[in-house]
């Protein structure tokens, strides 16, 4: 198809016009679409009507001249390459329009000649050029305010995300809320699955802007992998499955990798492993391999140079259609029957993993049947490990963490000190137990502060637990700091590693003991058991006594309080025990008769006053926070996860309001609501969204208001009241 350029001649001459035309017509090997003006004015109307691919400019033009005109052009923005045609050459004037902005200079006599095609070529080329360069400048500065933005949005979720997670865990921490572990959990693990969505989106944002920096270190790769295996074999076991760690080759004790890029992928593979089986086993392998090795049994071969570190991640669970896998690595790729299942998730995991992947210049791939499992496999370089002496892989003790408490009476202050959050709290858990203080670090100089300020405050630690391998200052020198400023309490060294004669290295340093990861309660209860004081005897002398004589149920308020207890479930054996000692003139029988009394006034009128609410809600963490909420307002809540379901309720049930979702899995939200509406008039109905409602659909249906996700306790007030 022959090319067509679009040029717009700005010539007052109409000899020329002819002349310049007339060329352009006999040209075979392109097509020219000429557009002819006169003056600047009649040039702008051209431009804005249609876009130009060059403009061939008159130096003079009556009054005005090219040097008017390419100001003209430049003051309204049009970028179209102009050649300036000239009666006669001077070089003042060729200098000052290609100063001026000017493409090239020609001379009207050159217009027949060869020189010409090519000055139009040569333009057109810079056009492109130039239009590369200014495109390619559009997307830098669009990355760079995309890389501001996210750094902001990343501050902005992240402050609040990281009070909701912290103040959560305090909460779920402390015994005294027990009651509300569940809605507690609720709030954490959606906190989590945020703050997860959130990651994503933000190392999926530096990879695609190549600003994703990697920070390879040495990295003890038994450690690593108990670390791992510690981390995740408690998620595996909430659901029943096994979690195996298995080296088919020996390993090198010592690696050269980011350590958490390569924790990042998998545990991002075993998480999603653990998601997509419901019974069997996981099974993470490790194996080394050459680098063109086509299959496991190569990997016997000896290490080279050049050998790669081979991860797979097997599973027994749902599996994928073989057709399903080609885009499972790309960015925000589910396969449609797991979005149905509601496994939830941005589709971002994968994606990342596979560029990481390639950081640490590898690749990764995956196998899956549909019902048998999916197997997914990556191999990395792990820097040259062909001088180093191979040993079979030892994670120290796999044994799963049980939940059983160890219930030691023991006091004191422990200081756990691990680079790992993760590692850190799952031992703060299992120390709590003791009954003793908790604090934590999270690198040596950290511990090392932790211990002089402990000590100035006059309230030093009993007991440290110390991490081995940690950035900034590891566990060895931490102990040797804290030696050299005198301090002499007890330290235990904690690690994965296992090899021949460790122990008694580290005790050689000044350890008082080691413990190895995972940390197995038993081991630890009985350290704990050494190093901790126990608890102060006096306050348990005389237990048996203590026990024999509380009450069987939590003691009340003073009886003036009692009438402000409405609804409240009253303990009558010890309510009449209180009033029997104060009214000596009535019998127990008098007092039950008039406590039954007034129990039964005050719930019958509780009862009467309280609103029957519909939930509507697909979403279960969702609904269960709603029926909270209303609960806490004085409302008696029923609570439907589907269309059909409140449908049901409400031909059933009289209800005073319905609170619903618009989206729901079996019906259309303003459908339903027509259907409920129809069935009690008279009852108000309010969306609960989030997507904001349309008025007018409102106003046809007959719903009351409308409420915009996420909703508060107060926005609830205002509608149900």
């Amino acid at each position: 198809m022959t090319e067509v350029i679009k040029i717009l001649l700005i010539e007052d001459d109409e000899d020329d016009y002819f002349l310049t035309s007339d060329y352009l017509e006999r040209c075979e090997s392109t097509h020219f679409e000429l557009t002819w003006v006169t003056d600047s004015d009649a040039a702008l109307e051209a431009l804005k009507e249609r876009s130009f691919d060059l403009c061939l400019l008159d130096f003079l033009l009556g009054a005005e001249n090219a040097l008017d005109v390419l100001s003209i052009l430049k003051a309204n923005q049009f970028n179209v390459p102009v050649v300036i045609l000239t009666g006669q050459s001077d070089a003042m004037v060729d200098e000052m329009v290609m100063r001026a902005g000017a493409a090239d200079y020609l001379q009207k006599s050159e217009i027949e000649s060869p020189r010409f095609m090519r000055t139009i070529r040569y333009a057109l080329v810079r056009r492109d050029i130039e239009n590369e360069r200014i495109e390619r400048n559009k997307v830098e500065q669009k990355n760079k305010a995309k890389d501001k933005f996210l750094a902001h949005l990343g501050h902005e979720l992240r402050t609040p995300l990281t009070s909701i997670l912290g103040y959560t865990e305090l909460l779920i921490d402390d015994a005294r809320n027990s009651p509300y572990q569940q809605e507690l959990s609720i709030i954490h693990s959606n906190g989590k699955h945020l703050l997860s969505l959130l990651n994503d989106l933000l190392d999926m944002s530096r990879i695609m802007a190549d600003k994703l920096e990697l920070n390879v270190k040495r990295v003890n790769l038994a450690s690593f992998l108990t670390d791992i295996h510690s981390l995740m074999q408690l998620n595996a076991k909430d659901k029943g499955l096994s979690l195996n760690v298995i080296a088919k080759t020996k390993m090198p004790e010592f690696i050269q990798t980011d350590p958490t890029r390569l924790r990042q992928i998998l545990l991002n593979l075993i998480t999603n492993a653990v998601k997509f089986t419901d019974n069997g086993t996981i099974t993470l392998t490790i194996e080394i391999a050459p680098p063109d090795a086509q299959d496991q049994g190569e990997a016997e071969q000896s290490v080279q140079p050049d050998s790669v570190l081979r991860f797979t991640v097997d599973d027994t669970g749902i599996g994928m259609a073989p057709d399903k896998l080609e885009n499972i690595f790309h960015p925000f790729e589910q396969i449609e029957d797991v979005m149905r299942a509601n496994h939830g998730g941005a589709g971002l995991g994968l994606a990342i993993c596979k560029e990481l992947v390639c950081k640490l210049d590898g690749d990764i791939s995956v196998t899956s049947r549909m019902g048998e499992g999916s197997s997914f496999s990556f191999y990395i370089d792990p820097g040259d490990i062909s001088t180093q002496p191979l040993e079979e892989l030892a994670l120290g003790q796999l044994s799963i963490v049980e939940p059983a408490n160890l219930n030691l009476k023991l006091t004191g202050k422990v200081l756990i000190v691990d680079d790992l959050r993760e590692i850190r709290r799952l031992t703060g858990h299992l120390v709590s137990q003791s009954k003793a203080d908790i604090s934590y670090a999270e690198n040596g100089v950290k511990a090392l502060e932790a211990v002089l300020h402990a000590d100035e405050q006059n309230a030093p630690f009993n007991l440290v637990l110390m991490d081995i391998h940690m950035p900034v200052m590891n566990g060895i020198e931490a102990l040797h700091a804290i030696r050299r400023h005198g301090k002499n309490l007890p330290v235990i060294a904690v690690t994965a590693a296992s090899r021949k004669g460790l122990k008694e290295s580290l005790i050689r340093e000044g350890f008082n003991d080691v413990i190895g990861k995972p940390i197995d309660r038993f081991a630890l209860a009985s350290l704990l058991s050494l190093y901790l004081p126990a608890d102060n005897p006096i306050t348990f002398s005389n237990v048996e006594t203590q026990v024999s004589n509380m009450p069987s149920t939590k003691p009340f308020a003073p009886e003036s309080a009692l009438s402000h207890q409405r609804g409240s479930n009253l303990d009558i054996p010890e309510l009449l025990k209180a009033r029997t000692s104060s009214v000596s003139q009535q019998t127990a029988e008098q007092v039950a008769d008039e406590v039954t009394a007034v129990e039964v006034t005050e719930k019958d009128t509780a009862e009467s006053s309280k609103k029957k609410v519909l939930v509507v809600e697909d979403d279960e963490d969702a609904a269960e926070l709603l029926q909270l909420f209303l609960t806490h307002l004085g409302c008696d809540v029923v609570k439907s996860l589907c269309g059909n379901d409140a449908l049901k309720a409400i031909s059933e049930q009289q209800f005073d309001h319905v609170l619903m979702d618009l989206t729901l899995p079996d019906y259309d939200g303003y459908e339903l609501a027509k259907e409920l509406k129809a069935q009690q008039r008279d009852c108000k109905l309010t969306i609960v969204s989030g997507h904001q409602a349309d008025k007018d659909i409102m106003s046809t249906i007959g719903i009351d208001s409308a409420l915009l996700k996420p909703v508060t306790k107060d926005d609830l007030e205002s509608v149900i009241a």
